[in-house]
């Protein structure tokens, strides 16, 4: 790369830095300047055919890691191609680092669409009326580009984006400096573009009103309108992106049946309550009692030690399971032949493996957490409990009740399918614009 081009791309990042801009201008005056250019959007014309929904997968198009908000994004992709609303077509784009956004051909074909008619390289060209869905969690790339996103708004685009969570903002040391720097920068980029945010749950929409007041001011706070949808637990509809040790699944699956077997889904992460939950089995095992634990997720940031535990514990590949890589078939079998969910986490946005225990009418134990109240619809256990020791005894009484077929389940919640998801959240795209 030569001398120049490194100076211009510097320029070019500096520019598109969230936290330079903040010196700039306020939010409440971005979002000012922005309403007074899009007042004279012209009309559009009928002849160019459909509206778009341009669907912003600028991480999973790249990499799908399998996480919960890729499963999401996913589905809801998948089946809002297949059943577009009255009108619109649905286009999955992506930006990078370096290059603004293009059509996403290659990731719409792999979902089931029609064969692309160029490798991933047609700039997007928009028209008033299309809609920008902010449905990947972009934190990294969407901020780069306010240029872009003001002349699309200007042209009479409209913007909204699925707010999965606030965590990064509410709870920083969870997370890495990194990431929580993105995430600001993403919630700054959304508070100056968004016309309306889409949530996963109920308590979601009610914690961004709150913070996008408390954050940039009543009137950020009241021009952005915040609705909610619940999402699917439906593991089986898509296609699995892992590759699990297939050989010892049918022993695995056969060890769990013989014993009561519980059953964590999650990354290993600060906020999931891992930690707590090993110090109550230790204590259960200490005791005697012969329970299984099922752990499912990937190691994740700021939990070496933990991590270390786990990987040399005396139980481990005993009562202890670790799987780090299960496939979407296994992770079924897994909610079939596992006696409950354990849920710890200290914070969500919604969930995700309580709805899909609910698919299974598994009983579900879970921290005492607004979002869970809503998500379970009070159909679970709850405990707040805050040492191993507390929290062990819980546990055993669950435990107890379930072998009595006395622990509550969900089986009348009725989860939705992806397509009730992808449905409600077009319903709610309606609504806001």
């Amino acid at each position: 790369m030569s001398v120049t081009k490194v100076i211009l791309v510097g320029i070019r990042w500096l520019l598109h830095s969230p936290r330079f801009a903040t010196r700039l201008v306020t939010v409440e005056k971005a979002r000012a300047i922005l309403s007074n250019l899009s007042r004279n959007t012209p009309a559009r014309d009928a002849s160019v055919g459909p509206r778009q929904i341009l669907a912003d997968v600028s991480v999973i198009s790249r990499n799908d890691a399998g996480t919960g908000i890729q499963r999401v994004v996913r589905e809801l992709l998948r089946q809002m191609i297949a059943n577009p609303p009255s009108g619109y077509v649905v286009r999955p784009v992506y930006a990078t680092h370096w290059r603004g956004f293009r059509y996403a051909d290659q990731y719409y074909a792999a979902l089931g669409g029609k064969e692309p008619d160029v490798a991933n390289t047609a700039k997007v060209v928009v028209r008033a009326g299309d809609i920008f869905i902010g449905m990947d969690l972009a934190a990294r790339t969407l901020p780069l580009y306010p240029f872009s996103l003001a002349r699309w708004k200007a042209s009479g685009v409209r913007f909204f984006f699925i707010v999965y969570d606030l965590l990064p903002v509410l709870h920083p040391e969870w997370f890495t400096s990194s990431a929580v720097n993105a995430y600001r920068d993403w919630m700054r980029t959304v508070a100056i573009y968004a016309d309306g945010a889409v949530c996963i749950s109920r308590s979601v929409a009610n914690e961004l009103k709150q913070w996008l007041t408390l954050t940039y001011g009543k009137t950020v706070g009241e021009s952005i309108s915040a609705t909610w949808f619940h999402l699917s637990g439906d593991i089986s509809s898509g296609s699995s992106v892992h590759n699990s040790a297939g050989k010892g699944s049918a022993e695995l699956l056969d060890r769990l049946c013989k014993r009561p077997s519980i059953l964590m889904v999650g990354t290993i992460e600060p906020r999931k309550g891992y930690d707590q939950i090993l110090s109550a089995f230790d204590t259960l095992w200490k005791k005697g009692q012969n329970i299984n634990l099922v752990i499912v997720g990937k190691a994740g940031w700021k939990v070496d030690e933990l991590i270390q535990k786990l990987r040399n514990h005396p139980e481990a590949g005993s009562r202890l399971m670790w799987i780090e890589d299960a496939d979407d078939e296994l992770l079924c079998d897994l909610y079939r032949s596992t006696d409950g969910l354990l849920m710890a986490s200290k914070g969500e946005g919604f969930g995700l493996p309580i709805a899909e225990a609910a698919r299974y009418h598994k009983p579900v134990l879970c921290r005492d957490l607004s979002v869970f109240r809503e998500t379970t619809e009070n159909q679970a256990t709850f405990f707040s409990d805050r040492t191993g020791t507390d929290l062990a005894a819980t546990i055993s009484s669950w435990v107890e009740l379930i072998q009595k077929r006395q622990a509550p389940t969900m089986n009348s919640v009725g989860p939705p399918t992806w397509r009730d998801s992808a449905r409600a959240l077009s319903r709610k795209l309606s609504e806001l614009s």
